[in-house]
């Protein structure tokens, strides 16, 4: 199954995403303690960046974000599968993942 480094800007965490899990599944299986709450793309807490990379919403583009969030390159992590590598920013991340 196809996988893609996913790392987190501004630290030196990196972890492995497979092709059918999303962002945030990724990384909580990995304890990477991404902010979540609803985890159906509703709440819009797991919202980041995606600074370099391809994702994808298998159906459509989440309630919480919207067009202007997208355009600027944000992300609901929660709903977002990856599409290649990907260099992300997570502004909630605790003081512990500061570099």
């Amino acid at each position: 199954m196809k996988s893609y480094w996913v790392s987190i800007h501004g630290t030196d965490y990196q972890f492995v995403a497979a092709h059918n899990e999303t962002i945030l599944q990724a990384a909580l299986r990995q304890d990477i303690p991404l902010p979540w709450g609803c985890a159906g793309g509703i709440c819009g807490v797991c919202m980041g960046s995606v600074l370099d990379g391809k994702i994808e919403y298998l159906n459509g583009s989440p309630l919480a974000l919207f067009e202007e969030d997208a355009v600027e390159g944000k992300a609901l992590f929660c709903c977002a599968y990856p599409r290649s590598d990907l260099k992300i920013a997570a502004p909630e991340l605790g003081s512990h993942f500061q570099s």
